[in-house]
């Protein structure tokens, strides 16, 4: 292969994969030559340069040279020395001041922000690889290794690309930073194997040379100055009318600090101070609080505001002193988390840089909100992400937002346009539900125009992961990264058999059959949890011990979180559990759960005849159908009175109702927040009313007026309009009830596209209605509760009959279409496919597309 990237300044540089193509990652400098020299490394089995370092390079520099040395090797077939020299020949790797013949000099600054740049210029004689820092040099060498080619996509050796390419040439001229100082997403769990994600971090240019410290602190304090401490108990929180000791709370943790007292704080500032002195190369302190409640409720502590504004008082005094020393620009780190999580009143010092938590929001504040609060405080922002929690995904597919392509590319491109420049997630080993994103997010976190081309990228992945069996593998990951719509567990696992099934017979190569192997094993993890988690009894004791022995076994291919599963977690299930002699302290050979026998090429065919076999895909034996969404009272079809049905209007999280307004006017609103009492720290209960005729596409009208504290409160909301409204209400999942007007029409929509979610809560009886000429109701159901009938109340279709979730498919006996049906005492989501997707507790209250009541009106 011949390589060349070079490109006209100051436009966007590529990455050459084997395809000749990939995505921009470089900010030019102005170049040295109008048009950078092409540069020959290997032709006809020899190298054409030698790899350079300087005489005084760090241990750091001469390892990535050793690496840039063998990776040109396997590359090109040419073995490539690793000489000293002065830089003005060969592929000199350094920092500039290792080199005396450059003849020029990169300027990378000296600020925190500058340490992870390097510079890529080819030249007459050679190439320059440097960095402003031995961290910024491994950068260099993985970007010129990139743009030749290589990849390492996931963890382990099988996931590495490798080219073969034995002439071997450059041609570039550029300078690259990241948009992110830290870019910790993903990073690995405690447990995970360090060094392998050492090494997919170093290559992949995730490591930073930069340093935040954010984890929860006050705990640490307390343990490093407890003499203090003791001779002090009015330096701890006064909860419920005493001092929170260390060791009087549940675990010895959540204790937190009388921040209003003086002594307090000047205890912990001279803590900080002590510890910066005596580690002047650390770049920031953590002064985030321990986890958990217990915030003191002295007086001098309520006059000093808000628990964030307390924590923000606390980390800006020790910004200022630990930025007096003399040592250079020092930070704190702190988390917007939790009950510190609202933005405060006061400003926040330029050195404390507070990371917002994307969940456990306390306030009822969104996200986006938490971001421009705090900076508008002056806040430096980082984020705190949950790309993947264990207890939530349990390394299941289409879960983590990790793993959403969608959120990636939307979220991290938001963040650093709102000033936030550090990112640090929580996640796992989950690289089989996850990996496609894994992959993708250094390259958005280090320069987030590439989630404009994140197609682009995803097809890199799969030309170099794949080759020829691309295709069946873009609907693999298609299904488990972009695709959310329902399906049943069978159906997933079916069709992720499948794919790979067609994949393997449409490659030859071994390094193929091995990834592909793994995401098989993957894969018959997520069919071996599925039946876990349907079984009881003695049956679920059993199906989890297959599960276990699977994990166990396939451990080395890094697809799910071993640890978690196995020791660590365990699905948090008590109904479970691991004899004595199968511990994980228990090592093979004593243990019977435990086998490292590896796969075997039979085996793995068994598991995808076997998975395809159990696992049919569903498949639709019916013609869905679309309507629009321009809704119209449906009383101009003369429908009958009907018992009325049963909806509750109470509900958890954000809910969504259709109703209409014969003229412009007031919907008058009873609501009641807060009925979850543990949950009533998290904000007033949030209405929207919204019109389809509003051209901003803004609510007409919004209140946040209630609290959450189970009282009754009437809202008024005022609309302009008449027609369709959507009445939107939101809550911090503590439980909200509505009480509309009697008169006031109230519709929910349940398709494919848009499911009720949590809209429809509890036991319900709603009817819809079947357009004239329809010859089949089929749609989806995600439960097996309720039952059909039609418009003469005659059952046609006992959803307790259904053995799991999936298609039903009901054929309109004579007469029956044109009036309207029900579903009776449902308690999950029925979704229409054929009909109009709308339901409602009668006739004179449902909502339908005006081009079904114009076609069907008498």
């Amino acid at each position: 292969m011949h390589c060349n990237v070079h490109k006209p300044c100051c436009r966007k540089f590529k990455w050459l994969a084997v395809a000749a193509w990939a995505a921009a990652w470089s900010v030019c400098l102005a170049p040295v030559f109008a048009t950078p020299p092409e540069v020959r490394l290997a032709a006809d089995g020899r190298a054409r340069q030698p790899v350079v370092v300087g005489p005084a390079a760090s241990e750091s520099t001469r390892k990535a040279a050793a690496e840039l040395a063998e990776m040109l090797r396997r590359v090109s077939g040419a073995p490539f020395p690793v000489i000293e020299g002065d830089g003005g020949r060969g592929v000199a790797v350094g920092v500039p001041a290792d080199f005396t013949a450059l003849g020029f000099d990169p300027a990378f600054g000296a600020a925190p922000v500058d340490r992870e740049k390097y510079l890529l210029r080819t030249h007459a004689d050679g190439i320059w690889l440097l960095g402003a820092s031995d961290r910024a040099v491994e950068h260099a060498v993985w970007d010129l290794l990139h743009r030749l080619g290589y990849r390492l996509l996931f963890l382990t050796d099988s996931w590495e690309i490798v080219p073969e390419t034995a002439d071997l040439r450059l041609a570039v001229d550029c300078v690259e930073e990241p948009d992110f100082i830290t870019r910790q997403a993903p990073r690995g769990a405690p447990w995970s194997d360090s060094s392998l994600w050492d090494r997919w971090r170093t290559r992949n240019r995730i490591a930073s040379a930069f340093s935040l410290n954010t984890g929860h602190a006050y705990d640490g304090i307390i343990r490093s100055n407890a003499a203090a401490f003791r001779a002090h108990p009015e330096y701890y929180a006064l909860v419920d009318g005493t001092r929170r000791l260390a060791g009087q709370v549940d675990g010895g943790g959540n204790i937190k600090f009388c921040i209003s007292d003086p002594g307090l704080r000047k205890l912990v500032v001279d803590h900080a101070v002590r510890v910066m002195a005596a580690n002047p190369d650390q770049d920031s302190i953590s002064m985030d609080p321990s986890d958990g409640g217990n915030w003191c409720e002295c007086d001098a502590c309520a006059q000093a505001g808000s628990v964030s504004d307390r924590v923000v008082m606390l980390a800006n005094e020790v910004a200022e002193a630990i930025n007096a020393l003399g040592l250079g620009a020092k930070y704190v780190g702190i988390y917007a988390y939790s009950q510190h999580s609202p933005p405060p009143s006061i400003r926040v010092h330029p050195n404390v840089v507070v990371s917002v938590a994307t969940s456990f929001i306390r306030g009822g504040f969104t996200v986006e909100q938490l971001v421009e609060g705090w900076a508008a405080q002056g806040a430096v922002l980082g984020v705190r992400d949950y790309h993947d929690v264990f207890p939530w995904s349990h390394d299941m597919p289409r879960r983590a937002r990790g793993g959403e392509v969608g959120y990636l590319a939307r979220t991290v491109p938001y963040f650093h346009e709102h000033g936030a420049r550090f990112m640090n997630s929580e996640n796992g080993d989950s690289w089989g539900a996850n990996g496609l994103g894994y992959w993708l997010s250094p390259i958005l976190l280090w320069d987030v125009d590439q989630a404009e081309r994140v197609d682009e990228w995803i097809e890199d992945f799969l030309d170099n992961a794949f080759e020829t069996a691309k295709e069946p593998m873009r609907d693999f990951y298609r299904l488990l990264n972009h695709d959310r719509s329902v399906r049943t567990p069978e159906d997933v696992v079916g069709r992720m058999y499948r794919a790979l099934q067609t994949a393997r017979g449409l490659t030859q190569s071994p390094k193929v059959h091995a990834r592909l192997d793994d995401l098989v094993l993957y894969t018959r993890y997520v069919e071996l949890y599925h039946a876990y988690r349907a079984a009881t009894g003695e049956a679920r004791q059993a199906a989890f011990e297959s599960l276990w022995r699977h994990t166990y076994r396939m451990r080395d291919r890094m697809m799910v979180s071993t640890v978690a599963i196995c020791h660590r977690d365990r699905f948090r299930d008590r109904s479970v559990s691991v004899p004595d002699e199968a511990a994980w302290g228990v090592p093979e050979g004593k243990n019977p759960w435990k086998s490292s026998e590896p796969f075997t090429e039979s085996e793995l065919q068994q598991m995808v005849s076997a998975g395809i076999a159990a696992n049919p895909v569903l498949v639709l034996d019916f013609e869905p159908i679309e309507f629009s969404d321009e809704l119209v009272p449906a009383a101009a079809l003369g429908l009958p009175e009907v018992l009325p049905g049963s909806l509750s209007l109470r509900g958890r999280g954000t809910r969504r109702f259709l109703t209409w307004f014969e003229q412009p006017g007031a919907l008058e609103v009873r609501v009641t927040g807060g009925l979850i009492a543990h949950y009533r720290d998290r904000g007033n209960v949030k209405l929207r009313l919204f019109s389809p005729r509003e051209a901003t596409l803004e609510p007409v009208a919004h209140d946040e007026s209630v609290p959450p504290d189970g009282k009754e409160y009437l809202v008024t909301l005022k609309s302009p309009y008449d027609g369709l409204h959507a009445l939107e209400v939101s809550d911090g999942s503590d439980m909200t009830e509505l009480a509309l007007p009697a008169h006031q029409p109230v519709t929910i929509r349940s398709s494919m596209e848009q499911p009720p979610g949590t809209t429809l809560s509890g036991r319900w009886t709603l009817y819809f209605y079947v357009p004239r000429g329809t010859k089949v109701v089929g749609g989806f159901t995600e439960d097996q509760t309720g039952v059909m009938r039609d418009g003469r109340g005659e059952s046609v279709l006992d959803f307790r009959e259904f053995e799991r979730p999936g298609y039903f498919r009901v054929p309109v006996p004579n007469g029956q279409d044109g009036t309207l049906w029900k579903i009776e005492n449902a308690n999950g989501h029925k979704l229409l496919m054929t009909v109009p997707p709308y339901l409602a507790t009668r006739g004179a209250d449902l909502l339908l597309p005006r081009e079904v009541v114009e076609a069907d009106r008498k």
